[in-house]
C-alpha cells in the first residue's frame, strides 16, 4: 500500500482528527450539502437572468426603452462584484454556515421590493442590493466543498457545484418566458421569492458547519498563518513551500466560529483587507481580468441575441424566445467537462514528465481553446448581420459559452493553484474582475453593435479573446514561475 492509499484509506484522511468534516461527515451527508450548494450556485445567477425575455413589457412598466432594461443586469453584477469582499472575510471569522443563513435570508425583502418597484430608478437600486445579499453563492461554496472532500475528490465536486452556475443564465428565461406569456413581469420577481424561501430551508437543514478551528499548530495551518502574517506588512515576501506529501501530525481540532469580528477589530480589519492585497499578485490578477472579458463577451450575447430574435424577421414568441438560451446552457455544460477533464489530464502529462508539478501547466490546455472564440463570435456577428436562420446565431453563442466553460475551469483553477494558502482570496479577486466586466458591459454592447455592424463589433470581441488569451497563456508559461517567485508567493510541490 503507497503512503497516499495508507493517508486516504477507507475515504478518509488519516492525518485529520475524526472530528474534521472530512472523516465525521457520512456521503449521503456531504452529497446533500454538495447539492444544497449546488442550489444556491444556481440561484445566485437565476435572479440575474430570470428578466431575460421580459425587456419589452418592463420597459413601457417603466416608461424607459426596452434597451435600457439590461443595464439593471450590470447593476446587479456590480452588487455581486462588491459582495465578494465582504462576504469572504466573514465566512473565514463567524463560519461558512452562519453566512450562508444570513445571505440566503437578507435576499427575501429584496425579492418583494423588485417585484413592487414603481420606478426604474427604484428597481435598478433593488437589482444592485440583490447582488450585493446573494454575492456569496458565487464565491465561498467552493471552500465548503473543499472543506468536506478529499483533495482526489474535490476537482470532480466543485465541477458538479460550477455546472449549476453555469446552466442558470440558460435556464432562467426559459422560466421568464412562460410566466411573462401569460401574466406579469412582476410575477417573475414573486418565482424568485418563492425560490429563495426554498433556498434558505434547504440551506438551514442540509449545510452544517465546515469551518475547521485546530487547536495546535499543524503544517498547514502554520503555513496558512504564516502567509496572512506575511501579507499584513508590506515589503518583500519568501515563498512558501506547500509539499503535498510531508507527513503532518494529528492534533485536536474543532469545528465552528474562529472568531467574532467585534472581538477581534484589528485582526478582522485584516482579514477584510487581505482579498484587495491580493490584487497585487500578477499572476492573479491578469488572468482574473482577462477572463472578465470573456464572461462580458457572453453577457453581451444574452443581450443582443433576444433583442434581434424578438425583431423581424425572426419574431420569436415569448416562450421560444426563452427556450433558444438552452443552446447556451448546452454549449456551457460540455465545455465544463471537457476543460476540467483535458486540464487535468495536461496537468498529469506534465507531471509525469517533469516529476512535478507548477500552476503555468495547467495553462497549455486552453490553448487549444481560444482560436474558437474568434470562430464563435464571427459566426455570431455575421449571422446577426446577415439575418440569417435563427439556428445559426444559436451555434455561434452555443461555442461561445463552450469555450467560455473551458476557460472558466483552466483560469479559475490557475489563479486557486497560484496561492492555494488563501484560495479563498483568490477567489475573491477572480469574482470581483468577472461581474466588474459584467457591470459594464450591458451599457454598451448592443449600442456599439448597431453603430459599428455586429460583424464588426464580434470580430473584435473574439480577436480580443483569442489574441490577449494567446500572449497571456504564452507569457505566464514562460514566465509565470519567476513572476511567482519574485512577488513571494507559495511554491506548490507534489
Amino acid at each position: 500500500m503507497t503512503h497516499e492509499e495508507e493517508r486516504f484509506h477507507g475515504g478518509k484522511d488519516t492525518t485529520l482528527p475524526a472530528n474534521h468534516p472530512i472523516n465525521a461527515l457520512s456521503p449521503l451527508r456531504k452529497f446533500l450539502a454538495l447539492s444544497a450548494l449546488a442550489f444556491c450556485g444556481l440561484m445566485g445567477n437565476f435572479s440575474v437572468a430570470i428578466l431575460m425575455v421580459a425587456f419589452v413589457p418592463m420597459g413601457a412598466a417603466f416608461d424607459v426603452s426596452p434597451g435600457d432594461i439590461p443595464n439593471t443586469i450590470g447593476y446587479q453584477l456590480l452588487g455581486v462584484a462588491v459582495s465578494s469582499l465582504i462576504w469572504c472575510p466573514l465566512s473565514k471569522t463567524i463560519g461558512r454556515r452562519p453566512v450562508y443563513i444570513i445571505g440566503s435570508l437578507l435576499p427575501i425583502p429584496i425579492c418583494v421590493w423588485l417585484a413592487e418597484s414603481n420606478s426604474f430608478g427604484v428597481f435598478s437600486a433593488a437589482r444592485f442590493v440583490m447582488g450585493l445579499f446573494s454575492g456569496w453563492s458565487q464565491t465561498i461554496p467552493p471552500s465548503t466543498i473543499a472543506d468536506m472532500y478529499l483533495p482526489q475528490e474535490r476537482g470532480r465536486r466543485i465541477s458538479l457545484y460550477a455546472i449549476a452556475v453555469v446552466i442558470s443564465p440558460a435556464v432562467a428565461p426559459v422560466f421568464c418566458g412562460l410566466i411573462v406569456d401569460k401574466h406579469s413581469w412582476r410575477i417573475l420577481f414573486w418565482f424568485i421569492l418563492a425560490l429563495s424561501g426554498l433556498q434558505l430551508a434547504i440551506v438551514f437543514f442540509l449545510i452544517p458547519e465546515t469551518l475547521w478551528n485546530w487547536h495546535e499548530q499543524t503544517a498547514t495551518p502554520q503555513i496558512e498563518q504564516d502567509a496572512e502574517h506575511k501579507l499584513s506588512h508590506e515589503g518583500k515576501e519568501a515563498p512558501t513551500h506547500l509539499d503535498t506529501n510531508s507527513a503532518v501530525s494529528v492534533r485536536t481540532g474543532r469545528v465552528g466560529a474562529a472568531w467574532m469580528p467585534w472581538q477581534r477589530p484589528g485582526e478582522f480589519a485584516r482579514v477584510f483587507i487581505s482579498p484587495i492585497l491580493m490584487l497585487r499578485f500578477v499572476t492573479i490578477t491578469i488572468p482574473s481580468i482577462y477572463y472578465g472579458s470573456l464572461f462580458a463577451w457572453s453577457v453581451g450575447i444574452t443581450i443582443v441575441a433576444p433583442q434581434k430574435f424578438e425583431a423581424a424577421p425572426y419574431g420569436f414568441e415569448t416562450i421560444p424566445l426563452g427556450c433558444s438560451f438552452l443552446a447556451y446552457g448546452i454549449g456551457g455544460v460540455l465545455g465544463k467537462w471537457s476543460g476540467g477533464i483535458v486540464g487535468d489530464k495536461v496537468v498529469g502529462y506534465f507531471e509525469r514528465k517533469k516529476g512535478s508539478r507548477e500552476p503555468e501547466d495547467r495553462l497549455w490546455a486552453l490553448l487549444p481553446i481560444l482560436p474558437f472564440f474568434l470562430a464563435a463570435c464571427l459566426i455570431f456577428g455575421i449571422c446577426i448581420d446577415k439575418q440569417l436562420h435563427w439556428i445559426a446565431p444559436l451555434i455561434g453563442g452555443g461555442l461561445f459559452f463552450f469555450c467560455l466553460s473551458a476557460a472558466t475551469g483552466v483560469l479559475q483553477t490557475y489563479v486557486l493553484e497560484c496561492y492555494l494558502p488563501r484560495s479563498m482570496d483568490t477567489q475573491a479577486v477572480f469574482t470581483f474582475w468577472k461581474m466588474i466586466w459584467g457591470f459594464a458591459v450591458p451599457f454598451f454592447v448592443y449600442d456599439w453593435g448597431t453603430r459599428v455592424g455586429f460583424t464588426q463589433s464580434y470580430a473584435i470581441q473574439g480577436a480580443l479573446a483569442t489574441g490577449v488569451g494567446f500572449i497571456l497563456c504564452l507569457g505566464l508559461i514562460w514566465k509565470g514561475r519567476a513572476i511567482r517567485m519574485a512577488q513571494g508567493m507559495p511554491e506548490f510541490r507534489k
